[in-house]
This record gives structure tokens, C-alpha cells and sequence, in this order.
């Protein structure tokens, strides 16, 4: 069983619906975070329990869709969040579910952090993902780091999962050539002055970089 299975979207509502059609192992919480009011009412599923669609009113970002999707069910013992543009070949999310080394476990997926799984060991020592990052890229290099820094494992693993690299990115290409320097120049800072803290929402980060 998948106790908690997080998907953002922001785009391409077609890509979701095959990675939901994917799913082939018991869900027991489904969680999609619309962050641009495209998904379906994805209520009554096969493999899955629960279904829940957030309907956002404008783009959290990457950190902090995975933060709320934590934040939102709480009790499970870990999570499983993917990109909403991958999708699962036969037998991956059983072996998600049997893999239980606790911290971080990284699919094989081009990039390892298109699907991964959460555990509650690594949110209770190292907190959530920084969401001063908006609104992607560079969340998941500092999440590592701040693991590795804290002792919890960041395990890479063979479990294949298929992802379309960067769908997103090519319908927001403009802005992303701004923001993506500026998340970078923030990854710089929190490694240069040795910062490992989940760091905080900024709301004039969140007005320059704004994809909306």
C-alpha cells in the first residue's frame, strides 16, 4: 500500500490523467494539487482509496506543494510524490511500497526527484523543503544537502520511473530564464554560509518570480 501518493500540476492535465492510469498498486490517499485550476475531480479511481483535488488560486510552486501535500496528511508514515508529467511502468509502486529504508528514496527517473518517497524520519529531522525556492528548481539539491548534513539516507534506487523532462518549463521558458538564476543564486548563499534551515516563504520572492 502507498500510504500517501502527492501530485502537484500546473500544466498539461493529459499528462496527469496517464500517470493516474498508471497507477497499479493500492493508494490509500491520492492528493493532486491544482496549481492551475486544470485537473478533473479525479474521485473514484480502482487502485485508490481516497481522492482529494486542491484547487489552488494561483501557483504555490514546487516546495510548497510538496510541503502542503505533507502537511495535508500528516499522519502518514511517508509520501510518495511525483511530477504530474510522469508515469509508473508495471510493478514500480510495488516496489516503492517494499522499499522502506526510511529518508529519502529517489526513483530512477531523469531527474531522480520526478518521483520520490518522503519518509517521516527525514521531515521530523530535517523539517520541510525551503519554499524561499519559487517556483521550482533547486529545492531538491538543497533538501539533499540539508539530509546529508542531518544523517538521514538519500537512497538512489533502480525503480524505474518514465517522466517528460521539462514539460512544464516549455510553455514558461520566458520566466524561467529569470528564475531559475535566481533560485540558483539562493542555493549559493544557503551552501556558502553553511545554512541547512528549512528557510522561509518570501512574498517578494514569490511577486518577482511569478510564472502567473
Amino acid at each position: 500500500m502507498i500510504p500517501a501518493l502527492i501530485v502537484p500540476i500546473l500544466t498539461r492535465p493529459d499528462l496527469l490523467g496517464r500517470m493516474i492510469a498508471s497507477i497499479d498498486h493500492p493508494v490509500a490517499d491520492l492528493l493532486i494539487i491544482d496549481n492551475g485550476g486544470v485537473a478533473d475531480a479525479w474521485l473514484h479511481l480502482p487502485m485508490v482509496e481516497r481522492a482529494h483535488v486542491l484547487r489552488l488560486p494561483t501557483n504555490l510552486g514546487v516546495p510548497a506543494s510538496w510541503n502542503l501535500g505533507v502537511k495535508c496528511l500528516p499522519h502518514a508514515p511517508w509520501w510518495l510524490i511525483v511530477n504530474s508529467d510522469a508515469h509508473f511502468p508495471a510493478g514500480s509502486l510495488e516496489r516503492f511500497a517494499e522499499h522502506q529504508s526510511g529518508g529519502v528514496v529517489l526513483s530512477a527517473a531523469s531527474p531522480p526527484w520526478a518521483c520520490f518517497a518522503l519518509h517521516d524520519e527525514a521531515v521530523r529531522t530535517v523539517g520541510l523543503f525551503d519554499e524561499g525556492f519559487y517556483p521550482a528548481y533547486f529545492e531538491d539539491r538543497d533538501y539533499e544537502r540539508r539530509c546529508h548534513a542531518a544523517g538521514i539516507p538519500v537512497v538512489e534506487t533502480d525503480i524505474p520511473v518514465h517522466h517528460d523532462n521539462s514539460s512544464t518549463i516549455m510553455s514558461t521558458a520566458n520566466r524561467n530564464s529569470v528564475t531559475f538564476p535566481a533560485n540558483e543564486r539562493h542555493y549559493r548563499r544557503k551552501v556558502d554560509t553553511h545554512d541547512f534551515t528549512e528557510g522561509h516563504w518570501s512574498l517578494t520572492t514569490r511577486r518577482e518570480l511569478a510564472w502567473d
